[in-house]
């Protein structure tokens, strides 16, 4: 079934997948099961002794999935103690947690459940994410369900904040006047954030509830994921394919989350505290240095063809090179990026590494990128054409990519930069969209970005069977790839600002540390 799912998404056209969160995203339901269980358990025995009467109590086996699995908390608690003939009054969300209403019940799982996460953390499903991140790449959109109004902190915890572009989840539901599982509410209005209709998305459920809402909304792939060995009732309610697990990913793009960490860009510590740590790293072993080109050999600026190369800088990168393996790998065209630089005993990545250059005569063009030529040129066309009036927007082509800068655009218009983009890249399958530093960007919808160029690079040269220690320096978004690629065998290294985690190992304050650091590094390797 696992390798159906990968034919089943090309063959309907599939855009977009909505993933509810517990059971198939994170593995949370096992807390939610414990915190249900206790609530319940406390009130009906009290409930009991006053009535001289004896409850059954929750049993997770069967109560939990078949009362309060997978929808809304409040109707979680209705269901459940309609089970044992109880009713309560509605009471509302300001009720006290343990107070005799539905509300009050529900609020009391909620903060028993919140200080289980605490306690233990969150578990994640690494298949489920390890495909998602490699269907990102593939330029799927991505949007999380759930009933839970912990929804936001669960993903934050887990650190999968950035693997959802839209999340609906109970906090919204509420907001919207939303109706919870098997209503297909939440599902149609992740697939209306994406921009899909539900012709155009597919579902990924655990609960019998959940694959209830995707059938009934009319999606064009209702997947069950089958953590509970339900797969005959999983299919009995409208489940397409059930899967056990999700499909093992390419291994150049696989990351493991037992071995990729984040960590917030403030907690990182500096390089330079730790040059003696990296000397004893660096005993018996090569290494080779990776940099994106803006915002680390140079200051960002306004203007990206006033982004100059200092004589001094590129004196440290000449001497580097002579030591070890130096790479430039940026969202800049190749030409351009060589051409900055000037140095000839260096490796250049251009265009997130689609366009590859180096001593001795490396050259290549990974991902069969040349067949989106024209898809980027009638892009390109469209995009001039449409934002010709929003001032200080610029449309930079680059030979597999354009960048859509919106740095010096008038905050009221960035969101209006942003939609166009959006409605170009719908016009053109054969494209995705990549985010950085005020700037939005359309790509080859390929499996490739920094972090495969750099793989690719180590692997060209011979370097991955040999005892190497590869270095990453970058600023932006685009280059936690890298960070992620490099973190089991390597090193990230975060300059600047940053505010989202990240999957770097130490961080460099500005361009000026980045010169020190390489200098450093120069001398460690003579």
């Amino acid at each position: 079934m696992q390798n159906d799912l990968n034919n089943c998404l090309r063959e309907k056209g599939i855009r977009a997948l909505i993933l509810d969160l517990d059971g198939v995203v994170t593995q949370t339901a096992r807390l939610h099961a414990q915190a249900w269980k206790r609530m319940f358990d406390d009130y009906l025995a009290k409930r009991g002794t006053r009535e001289h009467k004896a409850y059954q109590p929750l049993d997770i086996a069967s109560d939990y999935r078949r009362y309060v699995d997978g929808i809304p908390r409040y109707d979680g608690v209705r269901n459940f103690l309609a089970s044992r003939h109880i009713t309560l009054p509605e009471g509302n969300p300001t009720d006290a947690p343990g107070q005799e209403t539905v509300a009050g019940l529900g609020n009391l799982k909620n903060v028993y459940f919140q200080q289980l996460v605490q306690q233990g953390g969150v578990d994640i499903f690494n298949d489920t994410v390890n495909w998602l991140q490699e269907q990102r790449r593939n330029g799927l959109r991505t949007a999380v369900i759930s009933a839970s109004k912990n929804c936001k902190a669960i993903l934050e915890v887990a650190g999968l904040e950035d693997l959802f572009e839209a999340r609906v989840d109970g906090v919204e539901a509420a907001k919207l006047g939303l109706k919870g599982k098997p209503a297909p509410d939440v599902f149609w209005e992740a697939a209306r954030r994406l921009g899909v209709q539900p012709a155009e998305a597919a579902i990924f459920e655990d609960a019998l509830a959940g694959v209830q809402a995707g059938r009934a909304g009319g999606f064009a792939l209702v997947v069950g994921v089958d953590r509970e060995h339900a797969r005959q009732a999983l299919i009995e309610n409208g489940a397409d394919l059930v899967l056990d697990c999700f499909p093992e990913t390419d291994m150049m793009t696989q990351t493991h989350n037992t071995a990729v960490q984040k960590r917030e860009a403030s907690q990182l510590p500096s390089i330079l505290d730790h040059l003696q740590e990296l000397r004893t790293q660096l005993k018996d072993k090569k290494t080779a240095v990776f940099l994106d080109y803006d915002g680390c050999l140079t200051p960002i600026v306004k203007d990206p063809a006033r982004a100059l190369l200092s004589e001094d800088m590129r004196q440290v990168l000449r001497s580097l090179a002579n030591e070890c393996l130096v790479a430039v790998v940026s969202g800049r065209d190749r030409a351009d990026v060589a051409g900055l630089v000037q140095l000839d005993n260096l490796y250049f990545a251009g265009s997130h590494g689609f366009d590859i250059t180096g001593p001795g005569g490396v050259k290549a063009e990974p991902a069969d990128a040349k067949e989106t030529l024209p898809e980027l040129d009638q892009a390109e066309k469209e995009l001039q054409s449409r934002l010709q009036h929003v001032a200080g927007a610029m449309v930079e082509r680059k030979r597999y990519a354009i960048a859509v800068h919106y740095r010096n655009v008038a905050d009221k218009q960035v969101q209006e930069v942003i939609t166009t983009v959006d409605k170009v890249l719908a016009r053109h399958q054969a494209l995705k969209k990549g985010l950085g530093k005020k700037i939005v960007e359309l790509k080859p919808n390929l499996d490739w970005h920094k972090g495969k160029a750099v793989l690719w690079l180590l692997d060209k040269l011979g370097l991955q069977e040999q005892e190497v220690l590869p270095l990453y320096i970058g600023d932006d978004i685009t280059d936690e790839d890298a960070f992620a690629a490099l973190q089991e065998a390597g090193m990230g290294i975060l300059v600047g600002e940053h505010e989202e985690k990240t999957a770097a190992r130490y961080r460099l304050q500005d361009v000026a540390q980045v010169q020190t650091f390489l200098q450093e590094l120069t001398q460690l390797l003579k």
